[in-house]
């Protein structure tokens, strides 16, 4: 097979999910779970919609996703008393613990992935560059920059 840089970018793709996967099973999360709690996290309370947006997914998986979070009681949710129709979902007590737990696997990871390059923190910052250039030229945003935000 020749070498590219899709084939290695997906094949990366697929061993960081299953890394994130074993590392998130002793908690009973998988990775979507894991990376949705953490963006909740991250701001405190969200709407649903909102949240869609941060994450680039539609607000249909986004409400398939917080169900088992729900039933967990990692998240609580309760419509918007401004509105009185958007959905707020914030993170429980439990949510808060978990998101501890999962930012700490999460390191572990990257230091996984880190830690055989001879020179970190300047080839570190050379990888970030190329992958956010890459991702943009997917059409892909960083948070900050997406709608609404």
């Amino acid at each position: 097979m020749k070498k590219s840089l899709l084939h290695i970018l997906m094949h990366n793709g697929r061993l960081l999910q299953r890394a994130v996967e074993e590392e998130l099973a002793p908690l009973g999360l998988h990775h979507g779970q894991g990376r949705i709690l953490l963006a909740i996290a991250s701001c405190d309370a969200i709407t649903q919609a909102d949240l869609a947006r941060l994450m680039d997914i539609k607000p249909a998986t986004v409400t398939n996703m917080l169900k088992p979070l729900e039933e967990k009681k990692l998240i609580h949710r309760e419509t918007d008393p401004k509105t009185n129709r958007a959905v707020v979902v914030a993170l429980t007590p439990a949510g808060k613990r978990a998101c501890t737990e999962i930012q700490t696997a999460w390191d572990r990871i990257e230091k996984r992935m880190t830690e055989k390059l001879p020179d970190i923190e300047t080839q570190k910052i050379d990888l970030f560059q190329a992958l956010e250039t890459i991702r943009d030229s997917l059409g892909g945003q960083p948070p900050e920059n997406r709608k609404g935000f």
